[in-house]
């Protein structure tokens, strides 16, 4: 596959990892019991900030569908939702063990960094297509170098 394809698929895997912390958060917030029964078998000892969590990932979901507003001139952005899922991955695995199911966060991690390496792959994409084109602000107007 030519890089002008993998260019057109990049959007998409933006659009599905901003989507995945969008209905991950609504999960999380509409069907808290139901969630922690399902993946930690345990019932939900504070709510507040399981639901917390919830929101945070859904408000997480839209800020990593902003770059798709102008992906040419925002693709950096894309720098800041990889950040985001490598801290997720170390969260993760390091509090783990502070579960009663261990296992599931370590499937969780598994996916945010197989997100986080999707990404960075994606990014080099955008700054080698990109890095010809440099667009500089000078007293307001826009020049291209």
């Amino acid at each position: 596959m030519d890089n002008s394809k993998k260019l057109q698929l990049a959007p998409w895997l933006i659009f599905f990892v901003g989507m995945h912390s969008i209905f991950l958060g609504i999960f999380i917030y509409f069907f808290t019991d139901y969630f922690y029964q399902k993946f930690f078998s345990a019932a939900v000892e504070n709510i507040f900030f399981v639901r917390q969590s919830g929101v945070f990932l859904f408000l997480a979901g839209f800020f990593y569908l902003f770059p798709l507003l102008d992906l040419k001139n925002n693709y950096k952005l894309i720098l800041l939702i990889i950040f985001s899922k490598v801290i997720a991955v170390l969260f993760l695995i390091l509090n783990a063990k502070f579960t009663l199911s261990p296992s599931m966060i370590y499937l969780g991690a598994f996916f945010d960094g197989t997100m986080a390496f999707l990404l960075i792959y994606t990014y080099t994409l955008f700054k080698k297509h990109y890095s010809g084109m440099k667009n500089e602000v000078l007293f307001g107007r826009e020049t291209v170098t």
